[in-house]
């Protein structure tokens, strides 16, 4: 089967093209700034580059985050898109399981991860894996929110991924091969809860919110 694998959770945004399981090419898409325009122009470069249609793929893989929620919302609605008109297959896995199996890959004594980013107001989000058969990866708990001051410290026993390290494409697009469920279609989004501050009027009656 041939894949087009896409990544979008960082600014280090990427595509790949696999088929059976091998990694046929990869692009780099820089996501800072106009995220579909970029998505779609790049996808139909690498297509051509590996004398591919949009005909020849049967089907797609997205990570689904933490991360960016503008970028993975782009990439998953670009994703159905181009998979709805012959209801080929979406298949979706966390970012951060992506960026684990590729550690894994690289570093064979380790038997777990952990990745995080940033989750704005001091705080990260971060999320602990351990290795699974073959390419395969196990989340162990939930994603957490923590103080920055976290990274490193927590889940001693664990390697920790380097924070400006992004997750690629090819690697979502691996473990789709490696077999497993898709999860959710929708992105992952930690960030902290924002309140917002009470509202009183000329009286210092407190005002419904």
């Amino acid at each position: 089967m041939k894949l087009l694998a896409l990544e979008f959770s960082t600014e280090t945004a990427s595509l790949a093209l696999l088929d059976g399981g091998a990694a046929v090419a990869a692009a780099a898409v820089d996501a800072s700034h106009r995220r579909s325009q970029g998505l779609f122009a790049a996808a139909a470069g690498l297509l051509k580059g590996a004398g591919w249609t949009f005909a020849d793929v049967g089907a797609f893989a997205v990570g689904r985050g933490p991360g960016s929620y503008a970028g993975l919302r782009v990439s998953l609605t670009a994703a159905n898109g181009w998979a709805l008109p012959e209801h080929k297959p979406v298949w979706t896995v966390s970012s951060g399981a992506a960026l684990a199996a590729e550690i894994f890959a690289e570093r064979l004594e380790i038997s777990q991860v952990a990745v995080s980013g940033d989750a704005r107001r001091g705080m990260i989000w971060a999320g602990l894996f351990e290795r699974g058969e073959g390419l395969g990866v196990r989340p162990v708990g939930e994603w957490k929110l923590w103080p920055t001051a976290a990274r490193g410290t927590e889940w001693p026993g664990a390697r920790w991924a380097e924070p400006e390290r992004a997750p690629k494409a090819e690697w979502v697009g691996r473990l789709f091969f490696a077999g497993g469920a898709s999860e959710d279609r929708q992105p992952i989004y930690l960030h902290p809860a924002v309140m917002a501050a009470p509202r009183f009027d000329a009286e210092g009656r407190l005002l419904d919110s």
